[in-house]
This record gives structure tokens, sequence and C-alpha cells, in this order.
């Protein structure tokens, strides 16, 4: 896959995530449907964070986003154990919109660089994008659940 390719499909599926995040009122983003282990707003901002985490350290830049965000928002993380307020969805969804591009800013020329360290088995900093985009899309699937769910 080109290099071109990858950030086109990267920058849609997010455009998609955006599109959809915005149908959802503020007023289920924290609610905890039965049967699910985190609200709307902790899946959002795992999205957010999942990205952050891995892919600026990947090719030696800092994070972008508040240390808070890493603390609130990673694997294994809940909403109970979060000590402040937590970002509203709106800033999320903005932070989600300008994401892309500093990834593609950072990115751009080093899909083939090898991860200081492999990340469940990804070797390359493309592997790596491929990742989070099939993260990413799992965890939209859990936000159409919840706001079924959350909705009816």
């Amino acid at each position: 896959m080109r290099e071109d390719q990858l950030f086109s499909q990267l920058k849609m599926w997010r455009r998609w995530t955006v599109e959809y995040l915005r149908t959802i009122p503020e007023d289920i983003a924290d609610k905890i449907p039965h049967g699910h282990n985190n609200s709307i707003r902790w899946n959002t901002g795992h999205i957010l964070v999942g990205w952050d985490h891995t892919m600026f350290p990947a090719v030696s830049m800092e994070r972008q986003m508040p240390e808070s965000y890493h603390l609130m928002f990673p694997r294994g993380s809940k909403p109970e154990s979060w000590t402040e307020q937590p970002p509203s969805m709106e800033e999320l969804i903005r932070q989600l919109e300008e994401q892309p591009i500093h990834i593609e800013k950072a990115c751009t020329g080093r899909l083939d660089e090898p991860l200081e360290k492999p990340f469940l088995d990804m070797k390359t900093v493309g592997d790596m994008i491929l990742f989070h985009m099939n993260h990413e899309s799992l965890h939209m699937g859990t936000i159409k659940s919840m706001k079924q769910i959350l909705s009816t």
C-alpha cells in the first residue's frame, strides 16, 4: 500500500468516527450500559490516547495529549477511578479531528522504520498505524452498540 493511500484511509475513517461521535447526546456520554465496562466518553478518549501513546514515541516525538488523558483513558482504566473532571465530548472530538494531521506529519516517509520495541508483534511504524485503524474501528463498534442501548 502506498503511503498516501494509508493516510487517506486514516483520515476517511477518522472523519466517520468524528461524524458519528457528533450524534451522541452529551447526557448519555457517561452512562455505562449493562454488558459494557466503560462509557462512550471513555471509549472516545481511549481512541485518542491509544494513538497518542504509541505513534508519537515510535517516531521519537513527545506525546501530544495531556498527561491527565493518559491516566484517564488507558486500557484497564474506568471512569469510576477518575480523580478529575474529564474533557468534554466536544473537546475530545476536536482533538480527534486534529490528530490525523499530526500523525501524518510525524510519520510521512517513516512507515517502514522499525519500532525500537515491537508492539504486539508489529515491527514498523506502518504496522502500528494499521493496528490503530483497526483498534479505532473496534471501539467505534462498541460506541455504536452503547448508543443504541442508551437511546432506547
